[in-house]
């Protein structure tokens, strides 16, 4: 093991480190909020306390047997000791250690034993260099990837190794990443290290060489460079990184839009890369910690993620705790077992990397605590290298237990982006595209694996059993279905306002996705499936469509007329009749608006309220009455509200139909006020959306709870802003579908249409009279769907449908045979 490239002569070392572009030795030290500090905060046997740590939105570091460790700024500290919390502000060596680090980054660290590291700490421009020497020795093995660049600048190194790093190939993918938390640096120092363990020992070593051969791994060491520079445990904005990533939860959107660079730099790295293990290293703790993070009730509880990766996840975990000498015996808090802890079991998070990794990729992401002290001094990291490197390498060798194969075409052998399911379990394993290679890590037994694909058939094996050190392999060909063309999206392209209006024709394209085989020389014809939208062109070629692909139809496209006397708030629907040569069809229909919408801003007329200074909670409500009548589609909340402490803050608002969505919920801790729009510039925290559908008019409710002592303030002002569709009368008239006369009667099928919550069916052997019709929706086995077997004896029978919704009852128009 070498670590030569470190310590050449000083002025070698210039040449190296200091590349042209490359960020300053010294930290950017703009002026930034004043630095939270770590506190220290006793907890009570009843639980008080950290129910109110974790109510009002602390930002909770780690958590011990009687006392919590919180980063707070004064104003948070001064917060708790008004509560009467025992609080205790603790130093904080992390910038001294970050300058420590700087002055001492080009030194020699003297003799270093045989397998042992430098007890000496990287800075960003010493790792940079030494990761690009490390690329640079091992070119064969070696790939160094920037996948972005920090608030700062500084570059988000990635080290991808494996045997052909330029290759896809069916092995799977492992990634490792550390310091998250910039204050946090004993496992950047243990990555690095471990990066060069394996390059220097790739051919001799067969553990290693093994590991490299068939694995794809990618390393980062450090994910927050410019926290480490600065001695901080957030980014250079001050956002917490691992409260950051979407949340299953509190934020469900899994977008990158609004995040800091750091987290959005792994999210859209992520979804371009396949992984299957994962880990991520912290420091403050000796623990491995195991999803789930977080709970929908935000408290200290445990949360196991579902069977059989609760037992999956203990497993890997006790693999590091174990293997780490004095992590198998760590029991600082009661939820710990030797070393190992479920995390919201421990204390719950919000928006980590852990829980995120796990939800929306399916990958087993364990987060482990390697020291106690965030920062120690560099004299421990040849100790801590000793403690974590069978760990590492035990932990890494598990990616490759479980289930594995490649799911491919039985038809053309081409690899498919399949989904496995195991069991029952929400979480999925995903094939990747490139080579249709898929690797599930689970513990032994025996499971059911579904495997699904776009456009093709399910296939599902019961009875695939794993045993303990090696993975099962199960290959799949599954075969395409036929095809099968619906609508995907439209574009009306009207030359008036923009909108489908009453009495005007306009011109519409029309894509289509196919969900099963590939589907040549694709024609189709558009069918009004309701009585006031009409087809003046009716036909349209499109381009051939493969599996799962979409096309828009070619020009000239079709030509929609809407009669004159289409009633406000109708939806006119269409399908299509698609032939290709693999055969013909008939879509599901799509339904476009009719009209503009229309919107509203209405301002509350009973504020403002004072929100006093109390040693009770305050509670207050404001009334809106909003008079205009619509089918809500998005809605707006303005609101201007001063308060000296938002964290003690619950803000919710009704609709006139009782739906309730929290706009605020003691988060923002020490901020003051909130000012702004809620769908704007400020994120609701239960998204607005609740009301969508819902009619508009009617008194809305905005209710203010500060259930925290200590600070006031006013609600001043509050408006709504309703953007919605008028309101339709009634159903309309339900059109026919298809019929099929059978000897035991007919079968027959009408267009659904939205919003429609039933059907109505009237039988009748004369149409001349519409008091002959009578209601024979009891014989229909399902009145919600759009279908009827009508097993009467009659010899010829007339029928009638009509939708039944929110708004009653549509007419008995037209009737079929």
């Amino acid at each position: 093991m070498s670590f030569l490239r470190r310590f050449a002569p000083p002025i070698v070392a210039l040449l190296l480190w200091i590349p042209a572009g490359s960020v300053a030795e010294t930290p950017d030290r703009t002026s930034r909020p004043e630095r939270p500090f770590p506190a220290r905060v006793e907890l009570d046997r009843g639980g008080e306390v950290m129910a109110f740590l974790e109510k009002v939105d602390f930002n909770i570091d780690a958590v011990f047997d009687g006392w919590a460790r919180v980063y707070v700024d004064q104003e948070e500290f001064e917060k708790l000791q008004r509560q009467g919390f025992a609080a205790t502000r603790l130093p904080d060596d992390a910038p001294r250690m970050a300058e420590l680090a700087r002055l001492h980054a080009h030194d020699d660290p003297g003799h270093i034993l045989e397998g042992s590291v430098p007890a000496q700490y990287h800075t960003y421009a010493t790792l940079t260099a030494d990761l690009q020497q490390i690329a640079a020795d091992h070119a064969s093995i070696v790939r160094l990837v920037s996948i972005g660049q920090t608030v700062q600048g500084r570059e988000l190194w990635f080290v991808k190794l494996t045997d052909n790093p330029d290759v896809e190939e069916n092995e799977p993918g492992f990634t490792y990443i550390s310091s998250m938390h910039g204050n946090e640096v004993v496992g950047k120092e243990l990555l690095y290290n471990l990066i060069d363990y394996m390059t220097d020992n790739y051919g001799t070593d067969p553990r290693v060489t093994n590991l490299v051969d068939t694995t794809e791994i990618w390393i980062m060491p450090s994910m927050n460079p410019d926290g480490t520079e600065l001695g901080q445990r957030w980014n250079a904005n001050g956002v917490d990184l691992n409260r950051d990533f979407p949340d299953q939860f509190t934020d469900p959107i899994n977008s990158g839009t609004g995040r800091a660079p750091e987290t959005a730099a792994i999210m859209a790295w992520r979804k371009q890369h396949s992984s299957t293990l994962s880990l991520n290293m912290h420091g403050g703790a000796l623990v491995a910690n195991y999803p789930f993070d977080s709970n929908p009730a935000g408290s200290s509880t445990f949360s196991p993620a579902p069977d059989p990766d609760h037992d999956t996840f203990v497993w890997l975990a006790r693999t590091y705790a174990d293997n780490n000498p004095p992590m198998s015996i760590s029991n600082a808090h009661p939820a710990w077992d030797n070393g190992i802890t479920n995390g919201a079991d421990w204390y719950a998070i919000n928006g980590g990397l852990q829980d995120w990794q796990y939800v929306w990729y399916g990958d087993h992401e364990v987060l482990v605590e390697v020291s106690n002290i965030k920062w120690p001094s560099a004299s421990e990291l040849p100790g801590f290298w000793d403690d974590n490197l069978e760990s590492m390498l035990a932990y890494m060798e598990r990616v490759h237990e479980g289930v594995r194969g490649i799911v491919t075409d039985e038809d053309t052998g081409l690899p498919l982006a399949a989904t496995i399911q195991i069991d029952t379990s929400l979480h999925l394993t995903y094939a990747d595209p490139e080579v249709g290679d898929y690797h599930r890590v689970v513990v032994a037994g025996t499971y059911q694996l579904t495997v699904t694909a776009p456009s093709f058939e399910t296939k599902i094996f019961p009875g695939v059993t794993v045993i303990a050190g090696a993975a099962t392999v199960l290959d799949v060909q599954l075969g395409p279905l036929p095809v099968q063309l619906q609508p995907f999206g439209f574009d009306l392209q009207d030359a008036g306002n923009g909108y489908f209006d009453p009495g005007e024709t306009s011109t519409l394209a029309v894509t289509l996705e196919n969900l099963g085989r590939s589907a040549t020389h694709v024609s189709a014809a558009l069918i009004p499936t309701g009585y006031f939208g009409g087809a003046v062109q009716a036909d349209a070629n499109y381009p051939d469509i493969a599996p799962g692909a979409t096309a828009q139809s070619i020009a000239p496209h079709y030509d929609v007329t809407l009669a004159a006397t289409t009633p406000p708030g109708h939806r006119a629907g269409y399908a299509l009749e698609w032939t290709t040569d693999q055969g013909v069809g008939q879509s599901d229909p799509f339904f476009i608006d009719i009209g503009a919408p229309v919107s509203a801003v209405e301002v509350s007329l009973d504020v403002p309220y004072d929100i006093p200074v109390l040693p009770v909670p305050t509670f207050i409500s404001s009334n809106l009455t909003y008079p205009m009548e619509s089918e809500i589609v998005t809605v707006r909340v303005t609101i201007d509200l001063t308060h000296t402490y938002v964290g003690d803050l619950l803000i919710e608002l009704i609709s006139p139909a009782g739906t309730r969505v929290r706009l605020h919920d003691h988060n923002g801790g020490s901020a003051d006020n909130i000012i702004g729009t809620y769908g704007v510039d400020l994120v609701p925290f239960e998204s607005l959306s609740a009301f969508d559908g819902e009619m508009s008019s009617g008194i809305w409710r905005l209710e203010v709870t500060d259930d925290v002592l200590g600070d006031g303030g006013a609600l001043n002002a509050w408006s709504l802003e309703i953007d919605g569709r008028p309101p339709e009368a009634s159903p309309p008239e339900m059109k026919f579908r298809r019929a099929e006369i059978r000897p035991s009667g007919a079968r027959f099928e009408w267009w659904p249409y939205p919003g429609l919550t039933s059907y109505r069916i009237y039988r009748s052997t004369d149409p001349s009279r519409a008091a002959a019709f009578v209601d024979v929706t009891a014989e229909d086995g399902d009145p919600t769907d759009t279908l009827f077997d009508d097993g009467s004896v009659d010899p010829v029978s007339y029928f009638l449908v009509t939708g039944v919704g929110a708004n009653g009852e549509g007419p008995k128009g037209h009737f079929g045979e």
